[in-house]
């Protein structure tokens, strides 16, 4: 679990880089236009590239996080052993849609890799590259949800519903508000001159 959790924020931060890196290419972009009327040209090409990669990496931290967004009005209200039996069921949806769209994904890199697909831009990228580190992004969610059903699983059978909500289930408002007053409390201790 260690290393679906190490390669995944490696994967969110590289994402986040690209995405920093587009945000800063669409805004050289925007300048130049301006003042030179000119064009890099490829900002929109490269800023989709960078949503798709990071989007695909960010799946599986979001997972591993417990991050991702649920509508949980009802949710709070039921019983621990159906929250728990939920929590599953939401986690084997989001690991079948996952593995869909890897496979699918693949496809289109295999595709790309066949007849060496390149962007009908004036960068003309070779589609491989983009494609790849975005499928790798895939395959790496897929395999988080699957390393979560396995551990999951096992503990819905023993009966140890709160081991399920703790591994899978969605942060409580308790948990996130303890988060919340770690992190303000860090940043306190360490903006005090000593």
């Amino acid at each position: 679990m260690w290393f679906a959790r190490g390669l995944s924020r490696a994967g969110v931060w590289f994402g986040g880089a690209l995405m920093v890196a587009a945000a800063l290419v669409i805004g050289v972009e925007v300048v130049i236009r301006k003042l030179f009327n000119l064009s890099v040209g490829g900002a929109d090409e490269l800023s989709g590239y960078a949503l798709a990669i990071g989007s695909a990496w960010a799946f599986g931290f979001t997972l591993l996080d417990r991050s991702h967004v649920r509508i949980d009005s009802l949710y709070v209200l039921l019983p621990t052993p159906v929250c728990a039996a939920l929590d599953l069921l939401a986690l084997v949806v989001f690991g079948g849609f996952m593995t869909l769209v890897t496979w699918h994904g693949y496809g289109v890199l295999r595709q790309s890799i066949d007849v060496g697909a390149r962007s009908m831009s004036p960068l003309a990228t070779p589609l491989v590259a983009p494609q790849l580190l975005w499928v790798l992004g895939l395959v790496v969610a897929s395999l988080v949800s699957v390393i979560l059903l396995v551990r999951a699983l096992p503990a819905l059978v023993r009966g140890d519903f709160d081991g399920v909500q703790r591994l899978i289930g969605s942060r409580t408002l308790t948990e996130e508000l303890e988060e919340e007053l770690a992190v303000a409390a860090h940043a306190e201790t360490r903006e005090v001159p000593r």
